[in-house]
């Protein structure tokens, strides 16, 4: 799920979709579903579709908005976001992510304590969770996260095989992982 607008104009094009599309098309076939969400009911309405059973297939939520720290923003009203808080986005997704990942490909969001992160693991009962603790690049995140993206697609959703991927990351993509402040949580 992505924004709708990066940079509040309907000239510019930007969107995470051209890395799914890349990724779909690659050898690794990774299938995807992108939608653009502008508001609140866009969004719990996709993420309600997203936990359905008939969604399995797709284990990997990608949320690709802007974002402050335990925040993700969908759009501006009148000169003000549209607010979502990661506590009110994981109330929402209790107990409906078994063996799925949760990346917040957007500034900040994860830059909060651990301890809320693993609450949130606990929660939704997802295997992960991961994002960035800075203002990242757009470019620079985009690169990354396709990285991410493809890695994942290797290991099982589970403890030990989203723990290699982790691992995977900080040994073979290290200056993104520094440099975009990625952090990652898997479920104990």
């Amino acid at each position: 799920m992505e924004i709708g607008e990066w940079y509040g104009s309907l000239k510019k094009k930007t969107s995470v979709e051209a890395v799914a599309q890349l990724l779909h098309d690659s050898p690794l076939e990774v299938p995807y579903i992108h939608r653009d969400i502008a508001t609140e009911e866009e969004l719990y309405y996709y993420l309600q579709k997203w936990t359905e059973p008939r969604q399995v297939n797709y284990p990997i939520l990608y949320l690709a908005f802007h974002g402050s720290p335990g925040c993700i923003h969908l759009a501006k009203v009148k000169g003000r976001d549209i607010t979502i808080t990661t506590d009110t986005l994981f109330d929402f997704l209790k107990g409906k992510c078994h063996r799925r990942i949760i990346h917040f490909g957007s500034c900040e969001s994860l830059d909060i304590n651990g301890n809320r992160v693993n609450k949130y693991l606990q929660v939704s009962g997802a295997v992960g969770i991961s994002g960035y603790a800075a203002d990242v690049d757009w470019v620079l995140s985009s690169i990354f996260e396709m990285y991410y993206l493809s890695e994942l697609q290797y290991n099982q959703f589970t403890k030990s095989g989203i723990q290699a991927v982790n691992d995977r990351l900080h040994k073979r993509a290290s200056y993104f992982t520094k440099e975009l402040k990625f952090k990652m949580r898997i479920k104990k």
